[in-house]
């Protein structure tokens, strides 16, 4: 009997550790890099970029719906 609640008891154990870390690792990773490190650059590098992209595609979107409009007087 002993040995079973050992065993039930090393089970629950484990399973519960690996969901702790699980979820500690899921609330840690959303964290923002530290300013100036290698993280950070690689992170504002990457969203500088997006942005440049996203800004270029709205202008080419802005322009050609601004040339289909049917103006009516």
């Amino acid at each position: 009997m002993n040995g079973i609640f050992n065993f039930v008891r090393f089970v629950t154990y484990s399973i519960a550790g690996v969901a702790i870390r699980k979820s500690w690792n899921w609330l840690t990773e959303d964290v923002d890099p530290v300013p100036g490190t290698k993280e950070f650059n690689k992170e504002f590098y990457e969203t500088e970029t997006k942005y440049k992209r996203l800004k270029i595609k709205k202008g080419a979107y802005d322009e050609a719906n601004r040339k289909s409009r049917w103006y009516v007087n």
